[in-house]
């Protein structure tokens, strides 16, 4: 049976119980509730009575911890666990940065396209844990050696204010680093973590620093105190001592059915792009702490610290209460508390500390309001079954409730829009109740760009004008729909945000965020032109620029103009008038050589102009798709541009096979060259497929993810003993990537040595040698300009018929040869490098081109 109800022109439809799927669970929304919470792609169990009853025993914790570190995966998940779950204190994870400089184990993402990815683990790990995920604005532009050079990219300041920023916001009694301020911290950006966590625990109750944040709702916050939580990592790098202050935190708890070890090896298995799946762990476990600064714990980390309601006129009563709710609770019925909660909301509303903003006391009527949706059972959400919707068009949406365990609830009313619709509905336990609704889509489409990449970055942070932003880890949905449900007499307003619901046959239902598309996109091809590749004497033809333009409407008689942006706009194609076609591709193409033959910048990014129903637009990005199983989907908008290399590149050979790795770009980067590039896969290595490339290049990391090529080994040392020049990029040797084949005939040992300095002086080892002279004549001009470092996970311990061919360190530091080693076999070459060509290469670096083209050309060995 469906009963359809016309309201204000909204459309009402109920449902009978029985025709409604289970629902799954899913939100980014930034303030999560306990109930109704959704994760992208992924099902999550309904909140059960115990939880209930566990989220009622928290309304009586009032305490807060922060804890802080430099990237994603640094945070110590085992004492965010416990923390959060079995003290029930509000518990929070502050990340410096996003992770973007790290590796990628899952695919070919790099910067900010894998701090997006890293921050999306980092909230399924929250979401496991129970702890709250923060940021700064600080940009991980790599490994460092030492805080020196981190704070000084960072902009020590600016961070500075973020940390304090996130103190004062959340008001922590307890600050733990998971890192000290030396070496021992074994990475510059964690040293820096711990030397700002310590500022910011003073600076933080300073009411002369940063005083333009108070003006932003917030004031001077001292906490009780601020620990180093030491550890016992790999290998001797023990830092724990049996004097130092401990808790044990391997507790089991029988409401959850795991302990905290469990718990942490399931959030921190979240970080599947840093490749750190770990067994889950039972049994007694300690954790150990150093005090930096204020009062030293004895007994409990919140010692002196009154984390309970007595802090507060009138908080006894408010905690007898809960006692009492407590010691009633009926685990079978949890709705028969639902007075009582609703009394108590009532009592806390009334407290002075409530009625003057207190924030831990207005954090806990929104956790009791969440109680009491969770024990009546009451599900709301609002869906759309479309993913992408354009501006200016109109969105569709369904709004649903269901009390599913609640009599004598009233849904008075909602609110979309600015638009007030009254209901006054009564609510029959467990029936399903449905709207449909219709928002205009508004032309500002920013709100669907990551708030952090709106502006262009600078070396060592984000730039984000908005200050209310920062330290937020997403963006908050521009549409929303508020539902005002009264529960036991008293009303409550319940926010939700649109999300895309879908059936996907092989997974069930799933949900993803709700994207907004701009009416016209814009992307170039290539990234990186090459305009001066030459083959045996003869120039290549250079590349065009070709220029993609998307719509997503129809757009009749649409006035385009080409401009190209770098200091001014400069026109570049002539005004066409166009007739679009809603998702239907259109190209231009132009002179790459006629642009930029009189522009001295080696970029050039595009903008268009469009001229439609009397309006004049400019559009200059297109969107970008990053989509795991394990991640919502992420959507973000590119300002697309092209870097231009005129300088003459000198290539020999054309034939090139490429065994991909965890994935890189490099691939496309030897096209621009003028190669065909094959990628093999394992049916292809074989003799007759292999012997006319003139060389073959494995991927990043591909003896750590492909155990075939220990099966080919045999293959490819033949390939190489008749000539042809095998080029290994850098793999690992760790827990995180074992090498799982044989590289050469000739031993080494990959180390973690690397130099992060991108200009530290590179000194030719063997100036001779055909490396540095055919076809291209390098120098140490060559390794100019390069970004973010220079080499990593470098060959030792190598010897004869291997020869390091260059030699570079870091300030302070012994020379390292490791980072290029050549070997003939055969009448072949056999190259390791570390050298991060899969970060030149991409970003347009010409010297980096030019010494890969002499890679693949090595010359043959004359076997005597």
């Amino acid at each position: 049976m469906v009963a359809i109800l016309v309201t204000n022109g909204v459309t009402f439809t109920h449902f009978n119980a029985c025709q409604m799927k289970i629902l799954k669970y899913f939100s980014i929304v930034l303030s999560l509730t306990l109930a109704n919470t959704f994760v992208g792609a992924q099902y999550q169990p309904p909140q059960s009575s115990a939880v209930i009853y566990r989220n009622i025993q928290k309304l009586n914790q009032l305490g807060t911890v922060l804890y802080i570190a430099a990237h994603p995966d640094d945070e110590n998940t085992r004492l965010l666990a416990f923390l959060a779950k079995e003290k029930q204190v509000r518990t929070a994870y502050l990340s410096l940065t996003r992770g973007d400089g790290g590796q990628n184990l899952i695919g070919e993402e790099q910067g900010v396209e894998l701090g997006l990815i890293r921050t999306q683990e980092l909230l399924a790990a929250r979401r496991i844990d129970g702890a709250e995920q923060f940021f700064t604005r600080a940009y991980d532009f790599g490994f460092s050696k030492t805080p020196d050079e981190t704070l000084k990219k960072w902009d020590k300041q600016k961070v500075l204010a973020d940390v304090v920023w996130v103190i004062r916001q959340i008001q922590p009694d307890v600050i733990i680093t998971r890192f000290p301020e030396d070496e021992r911290a074994g990475h510059g950006h964690h040293s820096a973590s711990a030397i700002l966590a310590r500022e910011a625990y003073f600076a933080a109750a300073d009411p002369k620093a940063f005083p333009e944040q108070f003006s932003r709702g917030v004031q001077p916050w001292q906490a009780k105190r601020i620990l180093w939580n030491t550890f016992s990592f790999s290998g001797n790098n023990n830092t724990t001592a049996p004097d130092q202050f401990k808790v044990e935190v391997g507790t089991f708890n029988p409401l959850l059915g795991m302990g905290y070890g469990e718990i942490a090896s399931e959030s921190r298995s979240q970080h599947k792009s840093q490749g750190f799946g770990v067994a889950r762990q039972r049994g007694q476990t300690l954790e150990y702490f150093v005090p930096i600064a204020g009062e030293a714990p004895t007994v409990d980390l919140f010692d002196g610290v009154n984390t309970t309601w007595s802090q507060l006129e009138g908080g006894v009563a408010i905690e007898n209460a809960i006692n009492q709710i407590l010691n009633k609770y009926a685990f079978q019925q949890p709705s028969s508390s639902i007075q009582e909660l609703v009394e108590l909301y009532k009592k806390i509303s009334a407290l002075p500390s409530a009625k003057a903003g207190n924030k831990h006391v207005l954090r806990k009527l929104d956790e009791l309001q969440s109680i009491i949706e969770l024990a009546a059972g009451l599900f709301t959400e609002v869906t759309t079954n479309v993913q992408e919707v354009t501006q200016l068009d109109t969105l569709q949406m369904q709004v649903y409730l269901n009390a599913r365990n609640a009599d004598a609830v009233l849904w008075k009313k909602f609110r979309y829009y600015g638009k007030d619709t009254v209901l006054n509905k009564s609510v029959v336990k467990n029936e399903s109740n449905q709207l449909r609704l219709k928002i205009p889509v508004q032309l500002n489409f920013e709100s669907s760009q990551p708030y952090w990449l709106i502006n262009q970055k600078e070396e060592g942070q984000f730039v984000v004008n908005n200050p209310y932003l920062i330290g937020q880890p997403e963006n908050a949905s521009i549409y929303n729909v508020h539902f005002d449900v009264e529960i036991g007499g008293q009303v409550f307003q319940i926010k939700r945000s649109v999300f895309y619901k879908f059936t996907d046959p092989v997974k069930g239902e799933l949900y993803q965020p709700l994207i907004i598309k701009p009416l016209l996109q814009v992307a170039l091809a290539p990234n990186v032109a090459l305009l001066n590749v030459q083959r045996n004497g003869q120039k290549l033809t250079p590349p065009k620029l070709k220029i993609l333009l998307e719509p997503a409407v129809n757009m009749k008689d649409a006035e385009v103009s080409i401009l190209l942006r770098n200091k001014e706009l400069l026109p570049i194609a002539e005004n066409k008038s166009v007739q679009f076609e809603a998702g239907k591709p259109y190209y231009y193409e132009v002179s790459l050589e006629k642009i930029f033959n009189d522009q001295s910048l080696p970029y050039g990014k595009v903008a268009v102009q469009l001229k439609w129903g009397g309006k004049t637009y400019m559009f200059d990005s297109y969107m970008r798709s990053i989509n795991y199983d394990h991640i919502p989907a992420i959507r973000y908008f590119v300002e697309d541009q092209v870097k231009v290399i005129k300088e003459p590149i000198l290539v020999a050979g054309k034939k090139v096979g490429y065994i991909v790795g965890a994935g890189d770009k490099v691939p496309q980067a030897l096209e621009f060259m003028g190669f065909d590039v094959k990628k093999l896969v394992e049916s292809d290595i074989t003799g007759e497929q292999l012997k006319d490339l003139d060389a073959i290049v494995t991927g990043v990391r591909a003896y750590n993810v492909h155990e075939f090529l220990n099966r080919k080994y045999d293959v490819l040392m033949r390939y190489v003993q008749n000539g042809g020049n095998l080029i290994i990029q850098y793999n690992t040797s760790n827990q995180i990537g074992p090498v799982r084949a044989k590289m050469a005939p000739y031993d080494f040992l990959i180390s973690r040595t690397r130099v992060t300095e991108e200009d530290a002086k590179v000194k030719i080892l063997n100036p001779a040698h055909p490396v540095f002279n055919y076809p291209n004549k390098i120098s140490s001009k060559d390794f100019e300009e390069w970004i973010q470092e220079r080499s990593i996970y470098q060959a030792e311990r190598f010897a004869p018929p291997f020869e390091a061919l260059i030699e570079m360190q870091d300030k302070g530091e012994s020379p390292s040869k490791g980072s290029l080693l050549i070997a003939p076999y055969g009448k072949g070459n056999i190259v390791y490098t570390g050298l991060v060509f899969f970060r030149q290469l991409p970003a347009g670096i010409s010297g980096a081109y030019r010494l890969f083209a002499n890679l693949i050309a090595l010359p043959k060995n004359e076997i005597k």
